[in-house]
C-alpha cells in the first residue's frame, strides 16, 4: 500500500516542502522552462521505457512510498498556447529502485566500483553498462499514460520516486503528438525527466520505505544526467497536498515547452555505467 503519512510526519513534511520551495524560488534556473515558447532541453531516455497502452491516472499499483500528485504542463512552442490532446507517457522506479518490467535486472555497478581491482564487486552487482532493455517480466506500476486536457495538462497519482545507484531520484516523461507523416499515427516530439527539489529528497529518503534499501543516494550535483542535461530547469514546484479521503503527500507541478512538429535527436546517453 501507499504510505501515509502521520500528521506529525506532515507536519514535518509540510515544513521541509516550504523550505524547498523558497530555495526554487531563488534560483532563476529551476523555471527557464516556463519562459514563453522557449523549447525545454531534452534529457536521454534512459533504458528502461517500454512502448505499451496503460492510459491511466493512478499508476501506484499499490507501490509503498510517499503519495505524490503530478501535473505536467505542455505549451505548444509554435503558439505559446497549451499543447493539446499530446501523449504522455511517464515510467519511474519505486521506493527500493526497481522499474516494473526489469526488476530481475542486477543493479549496476557503483560509480567508484573498479572491476580490475582487488576487491570484489557487492553481490547482485555487475560490471559494465546497463542491460539491454528487455523486460523480464510482466508488472506494470509506475507506468502510464494520459492525454494533456484543453489547458495543456496531464495528471498522475504516482509516489515519490527512490533512488539506485548512479541516478538521483526522477521521473522519465514522453511527448508523442499527431504525426505530419501518414505512415505512423504519432512521433516523440519531446523526452525529459522530471526532478523534485534537492533539500526535499534529502528529508523524504531518510524515512521508510526509501531508507530500508540502504542504497547510498546520489545527489543531483553528482548525477551526470542532471548536471549535463539541464536538470536544473526541470525541478518540480512542490506543495504539500491533503484532501477528504485520500493519503497526505504531495503535489508537484513541471512546464515543458514542446514543438509538436519536432523530431529531435536522441540525447546520448552519458558514458559511465550508471543507468537512466
Amino acid at each position: 500500500m501507499t504510505s501515509r503519512l502521520s500528521r506529525r510526519e506532515f507536519i514535518k513534511l509540510t515544513i521541509a516542502v516550504g523550505a524547498s520551495v523558497s530555495t526554487i524560488e531563488a534560483s532563476p534556473a529551476a523555471f527557464a522552462s516556463a519562459a514563453p515558447c522557449r523549447l525545454t532541453p531534452e534529457q536521454e531516455v534512459g533504458p528502461y521505457w517500454i512502448d505499451g497502452d496503460l492510459v491511466r491516472r493512478d499508476v501506484r499499483e499499490g507501490r509503498p512510498g510517499v503519495p505524490l500528485t503530478l501535473d505536467i504542463v505542455l505549451t505548444d512552442a509554435r503558439t505559446c498556447a497549451p499543447l493539446i490532446g499530446a501523449a504522455v507517457d511517464i515510467w519511474q522506479c519505486d521506493a527500493a529502485g526497481a522499474y516494473s518490467g526489469y526488476t530481475q535486472m542486477q543493479l549496476p555497478p557503483p560509480p567508484d566500483f573498479d572491476p580490475k581491482g582487488p576487491a570484489r564487486p557487492p553481490v547482485g552487482w555487475h560490471a559494465g553498462p546497463p542491460p539491454a532493455p528487455r523486460p523480464t517480466d510482466h508488472q506494470t506500476f509506475l507506468r502510464g499514460i494520459q492525454h494533456t486536457d484543453r489547458a495543456g495538462i496531464v495528471t498522475f497519482e504516482t509516489i515519490v520516486p527512490g533512488n539506485y545507484p548512479g541516478r538521483t531520484n526522477h521521473i522519465h516523461f514522453k511527448v508523442r503528438t499527431a504525426s505530419a507523416s501518414q505512415s505512423q499515427r504519432t512521433h516523440v516530439s519531446h523526452v525529459g525527466q522530471v526532478f523534485l527539489p534537492e533539500s526535499l529528497m534529502v528529508h523524504l529518503m531518510q524515512r521508510n520505505p526509501y531508507r530500508e534499501h540502504a542504497i547510498r543516494r546520489t545527489t543531483q550535483s553528482e548525477d551526470p544526467v542532471f548536471v549535463n542535461q539541464s536538470g536544473s530547469t526541470m525541478i518540480a514546484s512542490v506543495s504539500s497536498f491533503a484532501g477528504v479521503g485520500r493519503a497526505n503527500g504531495l503535489r508537484a507541478r513541471v512546464i515543458a515547452v514542446v514543438d509538436p512538429d519536432a523530431q529531435p535527436q536522441a540525447v546520448e546517453p552519458f558514458p559511465g555505467p550508471a543507468p537512466s
